[in-house]
């Protein structure tokens, strides 16, 4: 199947880098263990870049494609704990980490449930599908413009509390609703 979409972006468009976002797949630091791109989720989602990794996931750039709409997808992928099998997008426990996993699982399905009952809440990310595929776990959320605090401190320099006081608040008030949830 030949989309034409940039897999940063979810643009068409042709040839590289993307006249959208800059995007060139070729020069992505994809890690070796992510999902490869263009992989179909739940029949309906086209992965794309990786936006994120950390110690219990990994988080991508992708399209709905029925509704032709940019998503992230979070997928569960523990790397301490599992490895994704050679040629497939199966994610496997690694030796003696089964038990474990299986623990992960559960705290990631708890989190997507406790994201979809706070929809709509200021400072949570609103969360449209949770499924299960690949031996793990996703969950597809809205695809947030932006960039990290780090990146714009990087760019600009450091902000005024004046600039900086609106945005904590909005940080605050969202960990406080998901602190009550039991999240955090």
């Amino acid at each position: 199947m030949e989309l034409n979409k940039c897999l940063g972006c979810m643009e068409n468009y042709q040839g590289t880098p993307c006249p959208h976002c800059g995007y060139d797949p070729v020069k992505e630091k994809r890690p070796e263990y992510a999902l490869p791109p263009e992989t179909i989720l739940a029949g309906k989602y086209l992965v794309g870049r990786v936006l994120g990794q950390g110690g219990f996931g990994i988080t991508y750039a992708a399209l709905d494609l029925q509704k032709n709409v940019r998503v992230a997808v979070k997928e569960l992928f523990p790397g301490t704990s599992v490895y994704r099998q050679q040629g497939t997008g199966l994610v496997l426990p690694n030796l003696g980490q089964a038990e474990n996993f299986g623990a992960f699982r559960l705290a990631f399905q708890k989190e997507a449930k406790t994201l979809m009952e706070l929809q709509g809440q200021p400072g949570v990310v609103r969360i449209y599908h949770a499924f299960s595929e690949n031996n793990t776990v996703y969950y597809v959320m809205e695809f947030l413009e932006g960039e990290d605090l780090r990146s714009r401190l990087q760019r600009t320099g450091p902000m005024s509390w004046e600039v900086f006081a609106p945005k904590l608040r909005l940080l605050l008030d969202g960990l406080e609703r998901l602190h009550n949830a039991g999240m955090i």
